[in-house]
């Protein structure tokens, strides 16, 4: 699952198109002059897959069009998303309109309104894509909080702007924006697969045990402690017992499980039950009040999970039958709709003297609804999902709670029930009596230690095996092992451009988030190496090499990349004529341009029809394999944008 950009659309302020057709898998050169709109598309595809900002150029662009939209090839068929032009002063719109269906025609100015807002559109853009749910852990000595990839991180990938792709210093959009090299970072794994497509699941699961584990560790320090260090409790407890004469005087017991004995034969010893003095805490009451809302908040949210579980069972049932129902409604695409329905049978065509009921136009309406119906099932059923999980979570924290109130009142019910201090000896015999057996009452937990322990000792074990699963070291070791990988197609391609440095072995540096040549003499990274050439030309190989994984192992990554002038560095900035190779002075720079644009060529029919590419240059090569791939020119006063938008009046 992914997509690739079928059309870029303007809408003038009087509701005039402006359409730019592009080839699926393919590449599409938009040559022209300069000053002719060429750097703007990237600004404009990126508003409309959900920029939080418009950056589209101030100028005749933002002051003549009204709108802007891209139809999307996707698994599904076809999307056609529009956001309209925010006014001066203003940094976005929330207006969008989103439509999907089997094959879309750009819908004229007058039906454009707003049907979806931002967030709704970044989660239908994730599925299209195809991006799972996933989540990308800081390290415990960070502060950084979780990160979840979507689209707007999967988008760091697929373009390269005028002022990016002849950087030494940056290789990925954006990248010298604040926090954004650290994004880049934590999702590169992810894009890649060097993370598990359960890795969440996993993370999930891992701190649920080590919760568990953590309630074993405190149950098992409370029986040691009621136990004590040895024999120190049990014999503390027989000399009291000896000095108030419940005891003989003698040789305390050598073995523990004597002194339990002898503890067992005291705790047997009446007690006179009106020297017993009992006092209530204010806090007790709290505890069991808590409780009581502790069970009804249970019980209310067990409710919420089976009624969320059923509605999802529902819904799926639904939507199979839903599917079935518009597979027998998609039949009528078999009749011939031109005829009259009312006089002409839709089977057999024969005139009949009854109308047909029911109509054609009823059929369709159906068959839209229940297709409606089933697209607005499929894009709930995350948000369910995600509805489920966290209830779980709720039910497993609720019980949590549970189990620390139950003790806490049970500590407090023992303290409150101590004897108050008094004179007499049979109070104290009395209050000797009830420790003794508060003791011996403990001691049968104490005897369960063993199978304690050994269930400690499973849930080790099983984090240990999921802690290294999800762990970073794991992670990393993936991430380098892919990264080896596409190291082959960049080392090829960097010899097929005569880059500097291509003799050595070349490698994405993850953590600085550029490319490295390992010389004899040590790694050389992108800022030391010499000459525009040299960085565009890494710039793309690792831009190829990256989507031609994405492709290979059907990541979660748009299916295309946009890039703005990589000729730049060869074309004298000064001269504006008609894009042809005569511009250019040397001829080993003419080569040079020649080859980079042939790479472009080669990858995209390497990876037919799953990558695409959409150049903006200024040059315009007279070869048939260039100008086979050119879909506009935009000189002699065709434009993005035509002249004539910026004097008509707007409709709204």
């Amino acid at each position: 699952m992914s997509f690739q950009v079928l059309d870029i659309v303007l809408y003038s302020n009087a509701g005039e198109l402006r359409i730019i057709n592009l080839r699926p898998g393919a590449l599409n050169i938009i040559t022209g002059a300069s000053k002719t709109g060429k750097t703007a598309l990237i600004e404009i595809i990126d508003y409309c897959l959900g920029s939080g900002e418009c950056y589209i150029p101030e100028g005749i662009i933002r002051r003549s069009t009204s709108w802007v939209g891209l139809k999307l090839l996707v698994k599904e068929g076809q999307v056609f998303i529009a956001r309209r032009v925010p006014k001066p002063g203003i940094k976005t719109s929330p207006d969008i309109y989103y439509e999907v269906g089997n094959q879309l025609v750009v819908p004229p100015f007058e039906k454009l309104k707003s049907t979806i807002n931002p967030q709704g559109l970044e989660t239908l853009l994730n599925k299209h894509a195809g991006i799972s749910e996933n989540i990308h852990e800081t390290p415990e000595v960070q502060t950084r909080r979780p990160l979840k990839a979507n689209i707007r991180h999967a988008l760091f990938f697929t373009y390269q702007q005028q002022s990016e792709i002849i950087s030494n210093k940056h290789l990925f959009h954006k990248q010298s924006e604040e926090w954004i090299p650290q994004a880049i970072r934590d999702v590169l794994p992810y894009f890649l697969g060097a993370v598990d497509e359960d890795y969440v699941s996993k993370m999930e699961k891992l701190r649920k045990l080590k919760n568990d584990l953590r309630l074993l560790e405190r149950k098992l320090m409370e029986f040691e402690a009621v136990r004590g260090n040895g024999l120190t409790k049990a014999h503390l407890l027989l000399g009291e017992a000896q000095n108030l004469g419940l005891y003989p005087p003698s040789e305390l017991p050598a073995a523990w499980e004597d002194s339990v004995s002898a503890l067992g034969i005291i705790q047997r010893i009446p007690v006179n039950p009106e020297k017993e003095v009992s006092q209530e805490d204010d806090e007790f009451e709290r505890l069991q009040h808590e409780r009581l809302q502790l069970i009804n908040d249970l019980k209310a949210v067990k409710a919420q999970l089976e009624a969320a579980k059923a509605l999802d069972s529902d819904r799926d049932t639904f939507s199979q039958e839903a599917r079935e129902q518009a597979s027998r409604l998609n039949a009528i695409g078999l009749f011939d709709r031109t005829k009259d329905e009312r006089m002409v049978c839709p089977v057999c065509q024969s005139h009949i003297e009854e109308s047909v009921v029911p109509s054609f136009v009823r059929l369709q309406d159906a068959l839209t609804q229940v297709q409606k119906q089933v697209r607005t099932t499929s894009e709930r059923s995350p948000k369910m999902q995600e509805a489920i999980r966290t209830l779980e979570t709720k039910i497993d924290n609720l019980k949590r709670r549970l189990a620390d109130n139950r003790e806490a009142a049970e500590a407090v019910q023992a303290n409150n029930q101590r004897l108050q201090e008094v004179q007499d000896r049979a109070a104290r015999r009395a209050y000797i009596l009830g420790r003794v057996a508060l003791y011996l009452e403990s001691l049968p937990q104490v005897q369960v230690t063993s199978d304690l322990q050994q269930k400690m000792r499973d849930l080790q074990k099983e984090i240990r095996s999921l802690e290294e699963q999800t762990s970073s070291e794991a992670i990393q070791e993936r991430l380098q092992s892919i990264i080896s990988i596409i190291s082959f197609d960049m080392n090829d391609w960097a010899k097929e451009l005569l880059l500097e440095h291509s003799e050595n072995p070349l490698r994405l540096d993850a953590k600085r988030l550029t490319i490295v040549a390992d010389t004899p003499e040590g790694p050389i990274p992108m800022d030391k190496m010499g000459s525009g050439e040299n960085w565009v030309g890494y710039h793309l190989i690792i831009h190829f090499a990256l989507h031609k994984w994405f492709v290979a192992k059907k990541r979660p990554v748009p299916r295309f990349i946009v890039i703005d002038q990589p000729s730049q560095v060869y074309f004298p900035s000064d001269i504006d004529v008609d894009g042809s190779m005569n511009e250019i002075k040397k001829d080993e720079d003419r080569e040079a341009v020649s080859r980079m644009f042939q790479l472009m060529v080669k990858v995209v029919e390497d990876l037919s029809p799953e990558f695409q590419i959409i150049l903006t240059d200024h040059a315009d090569i007279r070869e048939d394999w260039f100008q086979k791939s050119v879909i506009e020119r935009w000189r002699r006063g065709t434009k993005l944008v035509p002249v004539e938008w910026d004097i008509k009046p707007g409709k709204n």
